[in-house]
């Protein structure tokens, strides 16, 4: 195709949807139609002669974007929608999927090699495209020669970006599976480390590059309006003809289908009386006019864990066409919210409550506020937020919260706390105990090797956290403090009878506990609260170096890491970065400089080993000179639950 026809596609749309408003009735919407198809095409065609690049339909080595079955693509959307598309290509959900390139690729590609389980890795880039080189484990016979793969996809890149690589399928002349790197270019630090590091998974599993893992499961909510197309035989992915309308979470995910939409809104004159009309578009779905319920599973189709019933016909049909579920519609007529652990899995706390982020919807079912209260996601979280002063769009994009405080939304069907919010809180105002959210939202479950608020709205319960585990909020701010501390607080304050605490509970905090005697999960939970600075400033901070520099040498490498994150809070740690995803040995060298730092800094300061007398603080195992308990300590860790966990993100 000419360079210069690629210039005349969109002069053509725009003639024919001018034209469309001279045409007899029955005609306009078929003229418009086609002007609308013409600029989807002239969006998704990827031809720049002087790069001698191919059409997407063209593209052979993965997924690619084909709009069909009413979809038409963000771009369609620009031009009447001009704020609503800026401020959502300014989200990360509008860079959840992208095509790789050097303005999409975050990690470094400049000659890195990296050995991951036995398996060597060489990275690099020319400028344009990126490569990795590896073992190739698609080729047939036991000799695995090496392979050069360029990297086609990224997903991510708010806190990880991970990235696919094409596979060398090309069986039936698709080739469009492809395999996963198995590292994770951490954005903040920027630094890479490797997937399993990445996520709660335990260290004796198997090696895996996680081939057709986008195709097959990332594909359901990391792009808009996915067909995975599946060649399956033996139970296994054999080819993929894998296709999305858009790459990421784009405005049909959240609108459904918009070529009615664009058609009919061709005619200005139809614009200008429908906004006259003071009523939704009924060509199109705003999840704003909709009823809480069906608002928040627009949200909680991607936001939750499914069980999809995909017996084998149901699959070919997915395979095929996608979900069936549109905006607007009941989510859960056709697939069901999930409570419960699969085997292998570690996702929910005993009694049925999500403990994995970006689920929300799942936590949101059973909460008081949603059920009874007509809450939606769209009472806290906004999407195309006004530009103001107060706060930058990437400050929004971070957790796209409207702008005016935590409590803001809570007190608009809450109004008598407002009037005096310490009467109810028991806190200082503007203190962390004064938030409504780290009150009822605490940050009890885990993804992004880090904690994230429950979206269980709910209040704090010291009988929940002895029947499940799961810790409770005040517990996750005072740090240092015991259940039967918080028992009788919340008593006292509250009138909640507290129940029969045992010793354990009475002595050791409930965070030490978690730390020495919880399973995986709950141990990353607890890395990652000991680095929270509202924690911190209500518990201090002089005696986290000893259970810190314990997670460094956690058998799962996340928990290592997110405690090497927690410690770089603390003061003297600033820059303290070890390879913690290495050698045994040097992991024990982390201890012990850290054990050793801690010492030395307690004779000086009169905290740690070596300390003056001070009162003992028996609840963090803290002796009256200053020292560590190590008899209760070691007592602790020894009952550490060793249950293998694996948490699925």
């Amino acid at each position: 195709m000419p360079t210069d026809l690629l210039v005349l596609i969109p002069l053509a749309a725009l003639l024919l949807a001018l034209a469309a408003l001279f045409l007899p009735p029955a005609w306009r919407t078929r003229g418009a139609l086609l002007g609308a198809g013409i600029a989807t095409i002239a969006t998704t065609t990827v031809l720049v002669q002087n790069d001698q690049q191919v059409p997407e339909l063209e593209v052979a080595d993965r997924p690619i974007t084909d709009p069909h079955t009413g979809y038409v693509g963000s771009a369609a959307c620009r031009s009447c929608h001009a704020h609503e598309h800026d401020t959502w290509d300014s989200s990360y959900h509008q860079s959840m999927t992208q095509v790789a390139s050097p303005e999409t690729v975050l990690g470094d590609f400049d000659n890195f090699e990296i050995d991951v389980k036995g398996k060597h890795y060489k990275l690099t880039h020319d400028g344009k495209d990126y490569w990795v080189e590896l073992e190739d484990e698609v080729a047939q016979g036991p000799e695995k020669p090496r392979v050069k793969r360029r990297i086609v996809l990224t997903t991510g890149s708010h806190n990880m970006q991970v990235y696919w690589f094409e596979s060398g399928y090309a069986v039936a002349g698709h080739g469009r599976v492809m395999g996963q790197m198995p590292l994770s270019w951490q954005v903040e630090e920027q630094r890479w480390i490797t997937r399993d590091a990445s996520f709660v998974l335990p260290p004796e599993d198997s090696h895996s590059l996680q081939y057709a893992g986008w195709n097959l499961v990332c594909i359901k909510c990391h792009a808009t309006q996915g067909r995975p197309k599946l060649d399956i035989a033996q139970g296994q992915v054999a080819d993929a003809d894998t296709r999305v309308t858009e790459f990421g979470i784009a405005c049909e995910s959240c609108h459904g289908p918009g070529a009615e939409h664009v058609a009919v809104n061709q005619n200005p004159l139809r614009r200008y009386s429908q906004r006259l009309s003071n009523q939704p578009d009924p060509t199109i779905v705003n999840p704003k006019n909709l009823d809480p319920k069906q608002s928040t599973q627009v949200c909680g189709q991607c936001h939750a864990v499914w069980d999809y019933g995909m017996d084998d016909q149901r699959m070919r049909i997915w395979s095929e066409r996608g979900f069936d579920y549109r905006p607007g519609g009941d989510v859960e007529k056709i697939r069901k919210p999930q409570f419960s652990n699969k085997a292998g899995e570690s996702g929910f706390w005993p009694d049925g409550l999500i403990r994995t982020a970006g689920r929300e919807y799942n936590a949101l079912l059973g909460s008081p506020c949603y059920e009874k209260g007509g809450m939606s996601c769209l009472s806290c979280h906004e999407m195309h937020p006004a530009d103001t002063a107060e706060r930058t769009r990437k400050e929004w994009a971070s957790d796209q919260l409207h702008l005016g405080g935590d409590n803001r939304s809570c007190m608009e069907c809450h109004e008598s706390f407002a009037l005096d919010i310490p009467a109810h809180t028991h806190h200082a105002l503007g203190s962390s105990g004064s938030s409504c959210v780290n009150c009822h939202m605490p940050h009890t479950t885990y993804g992004l090797m880090k904690g994230t608020r429950t979206h269980r709205i709910e209040s704090p319960s010291v009988k929940v956290t002895m029947g499940t585990g799961r810790p409770n909020a005040c517990n996750m701010c005072h740090l240092d403090q015991t259940l039967g501390w918080t028992a009788k607080h919340l008593d006292q304050w509250y009138g909640i009878k507290a129940p029969t605490i045992n010793r354990a509970d009475e002595r050791a905090s409930a965070i030490v506990r978690g730390i020495l005697e919880g399973d995986a999960g709950m141990r990353a939970l607890m890395a990652w609260i000991l680095g929270w600075p509202e924690a911190q400033a209500a518990s201090g901070t002089d005696w986290m170096e000893p259970y810190l520099a314990e997670l460094l040498v956690d058998p799962y490498p996340a928990v290592r890491i997110i405690a090497e994150r927690s410690l770089r809070t603390l003061p003297g740690y600033e820059t303290f970065c070890k390879e913690l995803d290495a050698a045994p040995e040097l992991r024990q060298q982390a201890k012990a400089e850290v054990l050793t730092n801690w010492s030395a800094r307690g004779s000086r300061t009169g905290t740690g080993s070596g300390a003056a007398a001070k009162p003992a603080r028996p609840q963090i195992l803290m002796n009256a000179d200053g020292t560590l308990d190590v008899k209760e300590y070691a007592r602790l860790l020894k009952r550490r639950n060793l249950t293998k966990i694996r948490l699925v993100e």
